[in-house]
């Protein structure tokens, strides 16, 4: 028979829970900002390198046609044309065909998709007509010369003021490209230092939330232990005190437990978001913006993930994680798998590859790794004070033994029968109820005590059947001594276990699931009562015998 003591989970956690959610909405939401933002200044650096691109190749289409023009002259002035200088001038002229070649595409298709309609038409078309006059006027003067016409009467004035014109034509586009380059960097910069505000903004919010939900907690623990402490105060005799300074000493070591886990957590919380506010800035230079969209993927998926519990299980997903990792040929593979542990991703991950090959990828899993956590510790977070908050409660329905009241005479019988009504729903499926109650005489007593004695033991019971078996309650009169008996069908307890069930915070239920004060509670009340308790047990049979005085003394 294995036992656990009666604590309910304290509603102030369906609270904490109802507030976690806009928490986690507010996560959300920034990294939707974040991925938003991240898309726009993309586009924006793309502007930005799509002018410098159109500026690169102006600069490059002057010098080519300032070669040109210094090469023609050369033939102008000799009046003939020799074979080197033929080739230079056919070399010079393929060249600059191909810039003019890659500028007409440019107008007529890429920047129509970001500017103005027919902006790149109207900026660019009055270099191509400049131009088409320009060499129109100095073919006519090459030809004239290849064909042996020495008296050629050039008007160098005129071609000059062609070729100057067109070259300040150039130069006024080549500024127009430079200043909208700066422009779109500008508005780039501001993008990101826009977004780098609502990050932090955000971050701070759930950090303030996270240290909130701390600060209301530790109120309700100071005002737990506060009221532990009064409750001590009003113990009527030493060997009562004792035993309270024994628990006391164990309630301490059972709430700092999950108090140091909120604050380790809040500490990692604030780490996480220093780091992450340090990184989050460089994201646009490291990943573009398919890469970026499988980093949000990646996160939203692990904060969806449950934690494995166990080191086998978090062993056995390593060495999966690393197998796979080695088949798709990713550096580090077995560090790489701690990461994508730790961050919360333990299966298939081939979606994911660009990022894993990803030059950068220890920094984008630091970076993940920090986003995540802020989750995970949140969980640690809720989880330490859903322990806490049981602790709590079965800590004040001990000190309510210890409240002086008063004596009534009642039936200890009509006691089990409203725990049993309370219980009803989970023993009329599976559970068969023998009563054997003989006629017994009402006693003086604290009957809400002897409720809590009842509860303690009809819980254990149904436990112990795991909600299914016989449970046998008897009443009988021995002498000046009221005997209760509850038997269940369970497992039993195990022989070394049978000197520990009243020991303070002893359960050998999961972590987290029981307090262990509930037969520690039942034997102080019955001490109380004048009265006693015993189990005798074996495999599929354990009885939990009390008895109590039928006449209490006076003290």
């Amino acid at each position: 028979m294995i036992f656990f003591n009666n604590c309910k989970i304290s509603d102030n956690f369906n609270l904490l829970h109802k507030n976690y959610l806009p928490a986690w909405s507010s996560l959300i939401g920034m990294i939707a900002i974040a991925w938003l933002t991240a898309s726009n200044i993309n586009r924006l650096n793309q502007w930005a390198d799509k002018n410098s691109d159109n500026k690169v190749l102006l600069l490059n289409l002057k010098e080519n046609i300032s070669r040109l023009n210094s090469l023609e002259w050369e033939a102008i002035n000799k009046k003939t044309i020799d074979t080197n200088l033929e080739e230079e001038l056919a070399e010079n002229q393929e060249s600059l065909d191909k810039i003019l070649t890659e500028l007409n595409y440019f107008e007529t298709h890429k920047q129509d998709q970001i500017d103005h309609k027919n902006f790149e038409h109207k900026i660019l078309h009055p270099i191509f007509e400049q131009y088409d006059t320009y060499k129109a006027e100095v073919d006519g003067v090459l030809q004239s010369i290849a064909a042996g016409q020495n008296n050629i009467d050039v008007d160098s004035f005129e071609l000059d003021e062609i070729y100057d014109e067109l070259f300040d034509e150039i130069t006024e586009v080549e500024n127009i490209y430079r200043n909208r380059q700066q422009q779109a960097r500008n508005k780039a910069d501001l993008g990101i230092n826009l977004s780098l505000l609502g990050a932090a903004l955000a971050l701070g919010n759930l950090s303030w939330w996270f240290n909130r939900q701390l600060r209301l907690k530790n109120r309700d623990l100071q005002r737990a232990m506060d009221e532990l402490e009064q409750a001590q105060n009003q113990l009527i005799h030493q060997e009562k005190m004792a035993a309270l300074g024994q628990l006391v000493a164990g309630v301490a070591h059972e709430i700092n437990t999950p108090l140091g886990a909120i604050k380790a957590s809040a500490s990692n919380i604030n780490k996480a978001v220093a780091e992450s506010l340090e990184q989050l800035p460089q994201l646009n230079q490291h990943l573009n913006p398919s890469e970026q969209k499988l980093f949000f993927t990646l996160i939203s998926e692990a904060v969806q993930n449950q934690f494995p519990g166990i080191s086998n299980e978090k062993r056995a997903l390593k060495r999966k994680l690393t197998k796979q990792l080695k088949e798709y040929k990713i550096k580090n593979p077995r560090k790489i798998a701690d990461l994508l542990i730790d961050i919360g991703i333990y299966e298939e991950v081939s979606p994911f590859l660009p990022l894993l090959q990803h030059p950068q990828v220890d920094w984008n899993l630091k970076l993940i790794y920090n986003l995540t956590r802020l989750v995970s510790n949140n969980r640690t977070t809720i989880a330490s004070v859903e322990r806490a908050s049981k602790i709590v409660f079965a800590l004040k329905n001990y000190a309510r033994q210890d409240l002086i009241g008063e004596r009534e005479l009642a039936n200890v019988t009509d006691g089990i029968e409203t725990v049993l009504d309370i219980y009803h729903n989970q023993i009329k499926h599976n559970i068969k109820v023998i009563r054997e109650y003989q006629s017994i005489p009402q006693i003086w007593c604290y009957p809400d005590e002897l409720i809590q004695v009842w509860t303690n033991l009809i819980h254990n019971a149904i436990q112990a059947m795991e909600h299914q078996g016989t449970l046998t309650l008897a009443t009988e009169q021995d002498n000046n001594l009221i005997k209760v008996q509850i038997t269940d069908s369970g497992c039993g307890i195990p022989l070394e276990l049978q000197g520990k069930v009243f020991e303070p915070f002893f359960t050998t239920k999961s972590a987290g699931e029981g307090s262990g004060l509930g037969l520690h509670i039942s034997q102080k009340i019955l001490i109380k009562h004048e009265g006693g308790l015993e189990f005798t047990s074996q495999p599929g049979q354990t009885t939990a015998t009390v008895w109590l005085p039928i006449n209490l003394s006076s003290r």
